[in-house]
């Protein structure tokens, strides 16, 4: 009896604790505190909200200062996984008025380069400079492991053993 009057204790006294960081967060900042909402702003600048989708360790919306370089938002994000294809990283601009943007423009970037010696280029287009509303895509790199290729060619080659085996069969009798 003793614990469960304990744990209503603790319960009701619960939203107390919540309350005074849901004062100190402001109603806005309560709203944008979802599961894949990251907030690297900086309180003395612009900041900007941008997208990151496919397969970086952490996908969602960044709340980033205005001029954040890409470079800068991939080492937020954790980096590229080893599945991202590197050769296709995309920045999707939509258009945007108020940003000067005439046209939605998809701009294709290979960072394959930065992980070459012979290759690196430090251009400003590999670097660009990110803008409200911007989505970055990592795609998937479909690899195949020696795995998959075993797997595949075990799978190919049964069937085709079977295939033969029964008609092998069937034209004996």
């Amino acid at each position: 009896m003793r614990k469960f009057i304990v744990i209503i204790l603790m319960l009701c006294a619960l939203p107390a604790f919540t309350q005074d960081e849901k004062e100190k967060l402001g109603i806005q900042d309560e709203i944008k505190l979802g599961l894949n909402y990251y907030n690297y702003g900086d309180k003395d600048k612009v900041n900007i909200e941008v997208l990151v989708w496919g397969t970086i360790p952490t996908p969602g919306k960044y709340l980033i200062p205005q001029g954040t370089k890409l470079i800068d938002l991939i080492t937020l994000c954790g980096g590229p996984s080893k599945d991202t294809k590197l050769e296709d990283i995309r920045i999707v601009r939509t258009k945007n008025d108020s940003l000067g943007i005439k046209e939605d423009k998809v701009i294709r970037l290979n960072y394959d380069d930065y992980l070459w010696d012979e290759k690196i280029s430090l251009s400003a287009k590999l670097n660009p400079v990110l803008m409200a509303g911007d989505m970055i895509v990592f795609p998937l790199d479909q690899k195949f492991s020696y795995r998959e290729n075993l797997y595949l060619i075990l799978s190919i080659t049964s069937t085709l053993v079977s295939i033969t085996t029964f008609l092998i069969t069937v034209l004996r009798k």
